[in-house]
């Protein structure tokens, strides 16, 4: 699903400005995740977003996540939970997000955060990445602190 409107607008960092027109609950994100819908024969199952916010938290912790997740160019409002997540490919590009808990998760794939701006913490003790961990263009700051650039959080 492609919320973006096509103006300056759809920048993450001005994501304040977002209508409620853009906003995806995470716990819909999280039962699509985990099979609410049933796949079409021939097709990729896989949620992908872009220019949404994304509410709540992300909670997939301890699942076995079958479907390919790829939001861009989101805002996920509250942090994600991977904590013993088994899954295939993530990736969350272009985006802003408050956090990321992975610890001993498994994806077999790869985990992509490029170009996304994350407020908080990056944490993936004792996961395992079986493909590439790409964090080009990330930037990667303290709770609070604010990013020195305009369009802070």
């Amino acid at each position: 699903m492609d919320l973006r409107t096509g103006t300056m607008n759809d920048d993450p960092a001005a994501a304040q400005e977002w209508g409620a027109e853009r906003t995806v609950r995470a716990r819909v994100v999280a039962a699509l995740l985990l099979g609410a819908h049933t796949p079409q024969p021939g097709a990729v199952a896989a949620v992908r977003l872009t220019g949404a916010r994304i509410t709540g938290r992300l909670d997939l912790a301890g699942a076995q996540v079958e479907h390919l997740v790829w939001p861009e160019g989101c805002w996920l409002t509250e942090e994600i939970s991977l904590y013993g997540t088994a899954t295939r490919t993530i990736g969350i590009t272009g985006s802003r997000l408050r956090g990321l808990a992975g610890n001993t998760a498994r994806i077999d794939g790869r985990l992509d955060l490029q170009r996304s701006a994350l407020e908080g913490i990056l944490e993936l003790k004792n996961a395992r990445v079986g493909g590439e961990l790409l964090l080009d263009g990330t930037e990667i700051v303290a709770p609070g602190a604010g990013r020195s650039t305009p369009g802070a959080w």
